[in-house]
């Protein structure tokens, strides 16, 4: 748990990611969500999907007999459903927070342009969001609604409760909202490289079975570097050991082990994965990750 210390805080969130939102759709397109969040919701609506064999339970009245005639199997027609979205963000907490990422920038605040940007866009698309996460008290959980007014209230108590002690860990907070969150719903886990290696298979199984997950990874500095301090221990580490090739080495293996453990427990369970350091990739990194859910292809 390393980082460096006195980096200043940008508190405009909400003026800063419509800006760069507007800029980029202008760009690129108008509509950056469109069909980003269908495959979890199915029910009757206007709006018809796909076909699906009949299973005993399904309304007869969705049997296409025409379909069916063709193909000699009893079909029956399956629609998108007519309601709003939604999307829950697992935000990461503690100390950890304040260190910094791989590009020397405060995880806190890549955390919160992650949080705020998804938030604003998923707003644009009328889905009701929430936002949990771990606290002194236990774990501190937003009602599903929309509007920026909402996700403005998230991002300032977030960022009040982010970098606290004795917070509930972003794996477990996810694992609860499996157990304990009935309705479907487009998660997003916000956390770093150790808080998503911390999703295991089990848990990865267990929370995909009824929902969609993608994970933004936020990639933590380097253990080796120049005045490098140690959140959890309160001290700057020992120059002496900062330079050791070897253990550099071994630091390099370690991370790549990680990523690729998650990388695997992703795409077993069609996991969409980002991992971005700098706040400045996040709005692409998030589009690009939109694109691969979209078409299916996880990891």
């Amino acid at each position: 748990m390393t980082g460096l210390m006195g980096d200043p805080m940008n508190t405009d969130y909400l003026a800063k990611i419509r800006g760069s939102v507007n800029l980029y759709t202008k760009r690129k397109t108008s509509n950056v969500l469109e069909g980003g969040f269908r495959s979890v919701f199915r029910g009757r609506s206007l709006e018809f999907d796909d076909l699906k064999e009949y299973d005993f339970g399904d309304d007869v009245h969705d049997i296409d007999w025409k379909s069916s005639s063709r193909t000699g199997k009893i079909l029956v027609r399956r629609y998108v459903a007519e309601k709003k979205h939604n999307v829950l963000f697992v935000g990461d907490t503690g100390v950890k927070m304040s260190g910094h990422t791989s590009a020397l920038q405060v995880k806190q605040e890549v955390a919160l342009t992650i949080f705020g940007t998804i938030a604003y866009l998923s707003d644009r698309q009328g889905a009701d969001f929430s936002l949990i996460y771990g606290t002194e008290k236990g774990m501190r959980m937003n009602p599903f609604r929309s509007g920026t007014g909402h996700m403005e209230t998230m991002l300032y108590e977030y960022r009040r409760d982010m970098i606290k002690n004795g917070t509930t860990e972003a794996a477990k907070v996810l694992e609860k909202c499996a157990e304990q969150i009935r309705k479907k719903m487009v998660i997003f886990l916000i956390t770093d490289l150790p808080g998503a290696a911390a999703v295991t298979e089990k848990l990865a199984r267990k929370v995909t079975v009824n929902n969609d997950l993608l994970i933004f990874c936020i990639d933590d500095a380097w253990y080796f570097g120049r005045e490098v301090y140690d959140l959890s221990r309160g001290r700057y580490e020992n120059p002496f050991f900062l330079g050791s090739r070897r253990l550099r080495a071994q630091e390099e293996a370690l991370r790549e082990g990680m990523k690729k453990q998650i990388r695997h427990i992703c795409s077993r369970n069609k996991i969409n994965l980002a991992v971005v350091s700098r706040e400045e990739d996040i709005l692409d990194e998030t589009m690009k990750l939109f694109e691969r859910y979209r078409n299916g292809i996880y990891g």
